[in-house]
């Protein structure tokens, strides 16, 4: 590489400019007796090799130190992501830059929109089938690319149309013979597709056998929250339009019912933001879905919703490290 590419830049400091020319003899473009010549000609120095050479491992032995600082009180990440109200999901390569670097995939429910059975008018529609088929294939994927220690899920209000449709819809004897959601189905139970025009049955595994093998644990909790560590994931049916009120809600109910916890994760608002509370804090972590397809809010003139989702970082207590911990906002 020629010499006039290591002359120092009108931007760089005499230490940003030091250091440039260290990471260059390390990546054996110079040796130090040529980096010693160069950093002497441009900072008006005569040091040897020797001086720079030592001056610069101890300049890594110290940022290596302070990388084991920042990263000794992280015992596990957390990816939670919720709200996705498949067929509206956001891409997959949304969080292709987390591959290899989490350690639970959080699932904090509304992975179906179940729009085919609502109770609310639908101008068009994907039949429940149609959705599980695609949530199945959306999750195998996720995992397989982000290929985390862990997957932990639980409903949302979206996930219960199912057994709400059902419930109104079918003799309550036969409920006994159903789930209480699809996800019952995609990550516990299997199911079978039975299509009545081609006269033909196709099996699904669920998720919890597909990846029996891989050692990646499937963790699903028929509920409308989940605990990792000292954080509760929570997507509730109550709703309130102020910010991280429905969060608030949340964190008051878990208090007055003796839950011990340090953070609350809120999916279900569409909406970003945090706060501390008493030795607690609380996220809306947003929305995992393509908010431009959904019409929910049209003409009622609400907010916008806010696409997004959380990375919680715990020492290996399970406690919150808040100075790591973040939200990711997608609009």
């Amino acid at each position: 590489m020629p010499m006039g590419c290591y002359n120092k830049r009108p931007e760089e400091t005499s230490d940003d400019f030091f250091v440039r020319i260290g990471n260059a003899v390390l990546a054996r473009e110079l040796t130090w007796d040529g980096a010693s010549k160069v950093l002497n000609d441009e900072l008006g120095k005569n040091f040897g090799e020797c001086a720079y050479r030592k001056r610069f491992k101890a300049f890594r032995a110290g940022m290596q130190y302070q990388e084991s600082l920042s990263n000794r009180d992280v015992g596990t990440c957390i990816l939670s992501i919720s709200d996705l109200h498949i067929p509206f999901q956001k891409p997959i390569e949304t969080f292709g830059e987390y591959a290899g670097k989490i350690d639970i995939l959080q699932v904090n429910g509304d992975l179906v929109d179940a729009q085919a059975i609502s109770r609310f008018n639908k101008v068009y529609r994907k039949s429940p089938m149609e959705e599980i088929l695609i949530a199945r294939q959306y999750m195998i994927d996720l995992i397989e690319m982000l290929q985390p220690k862990k997957v932990v899920v639980n409903y949302g209000n979206h996930d219960l149309r199912f057994q709400n449709y059902l419930a109104k819809n079918l003799d309550t004897d036969l409920l006994e013979l159903m789930p209480k959601t699809s996800l019952e189905l995609i990550f516990v139970d299997g199911f079978n597709h039975y299509n009545k025009e081609l006269h033909t049955k196709v099996h699904y595994d669920p998720l919890i056998d597909v990846f029996k093998d891989s050692g990646i644990e499937i963790v699903y909790n028929d509920t409308w929250f989940s605990f990792v560590g000292e954080t509760i994931f929570v997507h509730p049916l109550a709703y309130s339009s102020g910010m991280l009120k429905t969060a608030e809600k949340a964190y008051r109910y878990f208090k007055d019912n003796d839950y011990f916890f340090d953070t609350i994760v809120m999916a279900h608002t569409h909406k970003t933001g945090h706060y501390d509370i008493g030795n607690s804090v609380i996220y809306e972590q947003g929305c995992c879905c393509e908010t431009s397809k959904m019409d929910y809010a049209d003409g009622k003139l609400t907010p916008s919703q806010r696409e997004g989702f959380i990375l919680v970082y715990q020492d290996k207590f399970g406690r919150l490290n808040e100075d790591k911990t973040h939200i990711v906002r997608l609009n």
